[in-house]
């Protein structure tokens, strides 16, 4: 299972408070509703009031788990401005997870969150080539060639 393995706790302690469904009762019918849920796992980041901020749906493995709901939180993080916890998360996976699926994505919204930070293109830039050299057949490296 995925979510008794360490890295996974790990990152769910540190970064989410968890709330499980059962989708295949009548009293989850409003969140199902709501959410437009299709297939599961479905999992999402939500602001307080409910607002989504992230999700994905299907199964992971925990190596794969524990870094893109990191790459998860953080992607919340950027979309609220959270700049410095944002550039923390994706620095982790960088950190902890760099052969992971999710990294490429992270290297480059850790750019993006770098220079949103600071306003300076060579923020952007730098960790823009930083992309391009460790993840070079990545989507996210075609994303960056402007």
């Amino acid at each position: 299972m995925t979510y008794p393995q360490t890295a996974v706790r790990d990152a769910i302690e540190k970064y989410c408070v968890p709330v499980q469904i059962d989708n295949s009762t009548e009293a989850a019918e409003p969140v199902t509703t709501r959410y437009r849920h299709i297939w599961t796992p479905d999992l999402r980041i939500l602001e307080d009031d409910g607002n989504e901020l992230y999700r994905w749906n299907g199964y992971l493995p925990p190596f794969e788990f524990a870094p893109k709901l990191i790459a998860g939180v953080a992607q919340a993080r950027l979309r609220l401005r959270e700049f410095d916890a944002a550039i923390e998360a994706y620095t982790d996976v960088l950190t902890r997870f760099p052969t992971s699926f999710v990294a490429p994505e992270a290297q480059y919204f850790l750019a993006c969150s770098q220079y949103r930070k600071s306003h300076e293109s060579s923020d952007l830039l730098r960790g823009w080539h930083e992309l391009e050299k460790t993840y070079p057949t990545s989507v996210w490296t075609v994303k960056q060639n402007f």
